[in-house]
Formats: structure tokens, sequence, C-alpha cells
């Protein structure tokens, strides 16, 4: 079978299940209409995923993978989401679907303004802390110190 082929394949059962999704929740069965679209997600994810370095193949490349952004924005599977608009942004996508991507990131993934910790070194205990976009608070270097840079809050 063709990667073409499979391609088609795969989307097609996304949408059909996507559907059926979309009716659910209609009904306001929306634990069904979630389980549905993250099944819609797994086959449109593939669709896409056959189509990742195939920048050439524009714009049905992007629309691949801002489908599968919508179905995992569906069952509230935000860092999904996120990675399938940044897979989409990273081919070619025409203007009108790079637009779409960037709002779909904008309006629908959250923000984490908490700042987090990520340990360098284990065994000595050494970390630093920075935020997730903005917020600057602080810094601690791994020196025999511990020095902290100025807070730039």
């Amino acid at each position: 079978m063709k990667k073409s082929e499979q391609v088609n394949e795969l989307h097609e059962k996304a949408m059909d299940i996507a559907e059926r999704g979309f009716l659910a929740e209609k009904k306001g069965q929306l634990d069904k209409a979630k389980q549905l679209s993250s099944q819609a997600y797994e086959y449109e994810c593939k669709a896409a995923m056959l189509l990742l370095n195939d920048y050439d193949v524009e714009p049905t490349r992007s629309v691949l993978f801002r489908s599968a952004a919508c179905l995992a924005l569906d069952f509230e599977n935000y860092r999904e989401a996120e990675r399938m608009i940044a897979l989409g942004l990273l081919g070619n996508p025409p203007p009108e679907i790079l637009e779409e991507l960037r709002e779909l990131f904008i309006s629908n993934i959250p923000i984490q303004t908490e700042p987090i910790s990520v340990s360098l070194n284990q065994a000595t205990g050494s970390q630093f802390s920075f935020p997730m976009r903005t917020n600057v608070k602080y810094v601690t270097l791994p020196t025999n110190s511990a020095q902290s840079l100025p807070s730039q809050s």
C-alpha cells in the first residue's frame, strides 16, 4: 500500500470516529465523546506522522497536524495538542494554516506560570529554577556558594 493510501485510510477512520464523538457530545454523552476523540486522535496522529518529513506535501501535511491537535484538545490532552501544533509549524504550511496553528496554540494551550525546578546534578544537589515563558524569579547556579542571580520580576 502506498503512503498516500495509508494516510487517506487513517484519516478517514479518524474522521468517522470523530463524527461519532461529535454526535455523542450533542447527546450529552461527554465521557463517550472524549473517548471517541481520543481514538480519532490516534488515527489522525498516525496519518500526520507518516508525513512528518514530507515538507513538499503541503497543505495536506499541516492540515493533518492541525486536525490531530484539534482532536487532542477535544479530550483535553494539551501536551499532545501542543506537540501536534509544533510539528505542523515545522513544515511549510500555507499562510492560512500557519495562522490557524498559531491561533490554536495561543487560544487553547494553558500556560504554566509557576517556576519549575530542574536538577542538573543529582549527586551534588545543584539545581536551577526557571519559569515557563515569563517572570524570571531566580536562578541558582551550581557553584560552591550557590549564588543566586538577582530577581528580574
